[in-house]
């Protein structure tokens, strides 16, 4: 059985990090490269590009209105604008889906990093972009050196579980095969509204269900009644046959010969 690792660096910040499994006495090892602490401080402004832009834009339109309209009254703006976008059904779900693509980034990063999908040398794949779908959210990924297709394919479940959704599903790109398309659905448009229970075979039936399930023949529109399949085969058996039409033609063998005594009898005897 092999130890879990520690892909964290040490305190003494040196590469190679290891644990020791007491059971089977085997030692893992697990190196991460060196990194330039500019390039680390540059990715992480890139993972946190949207909360530090939203940061950015409050703090500047709070210190403009402050100088021209007050504190007080900056407050109060501020309140109001906060209270619309919240209040506003359209706004509200576009503020929530797209608090949700940016949490769904953070977790696929966090759950790649606990799976240990990156390459030899530590490196993760990259999240370009998120974005809202209509079952939930979109992220596109770049895989580096080293990574696949299935390797993403192989913990599609942990990450439907660290995004606290349904399912996952990977797409790859047919131009590209380091570009993968995720898509993270937390929900079934199918299933949105009121579902018509089973048993239901006429407007009678439709206007017999209970009026908890909200769920009227204008609704469902209009319900054809099939026909019964008893009555089906019973039309089948009592349906009268056809007789068979003979066709006209010429006969043969021993038929045309015991026919030509009567054909001769009812024959003129003049002739």
């Amino acid at each position: 059985m092999m130890a879990r690792t520690s892909r964290a660096q040490g305190r003494s910040g040196g590469r190679n990090s290891s644990r020791t499994s007491y059971r089977s006495g085997t030692i893992e090892i697990f190196t991460r490269p060196h990194q330039n602490p500019y390039l680390r401080v540059v990715g992480w402004i890139i993972r946190f590009r949207a909360e530090l832009t939203c940061i950015a834009v409050i703090l500047t339109i709070t210190l403009v209105l402050r100088d021209h309209i007050g504190p007080a009254n900056t407050a109060l703006a501020l309140g109001f604008v906060t209270v619309m976008v919240i209040g506003i059904p359209a706004s509200r779900r576009y503020i929530t889906a797209r608090c949700w693509a940016v949490t769904t980034r953070h977790r696929m990063r966090a759950c790649f990093g606990q799976t240990r999908t990156m390459t030899h040398d530590g490196k993760m794949p990259l999240l370009l972009w998120s974005r809202p779908s209509p079952v939930g959210e979109r992220v596109r990924v770049w895989l580096p050196a080293g990574l696949s297709v299935k390797d993403i394919d192989q913990v599609t479940d942990r990450i439907s579980t660290a995004c606290w959704a349904r399912t996952t599903r990977v797409t790859p790109v047919r131009a590209q095969a380091a570009l993968v398309v995720v898509d993270v659905v937390r929900r079934d448009p199918l299933t949105v509204g009121d579902i018509v229970p089973t048993g239901i075979h006429d407007l009678a039936d439709l206007a017999a269900v209970d009026a908890d399930e909200h769920i009227t023949p204008e609704d469902t529109g209009n319900v054809v009644a099939l026909p019964s399949r008893d009555t089906l085969t019973g039309a089948r058996t009592t349906a009268p046959t056809p007789p068979a039409e003979k066709k006209p033609g010429r006969t043969s063998g021993k038929n045309a010969t015991a026919r030509r005594p009567a054909d001769d009898e009812d024959a003129d005897p003049s002739l």
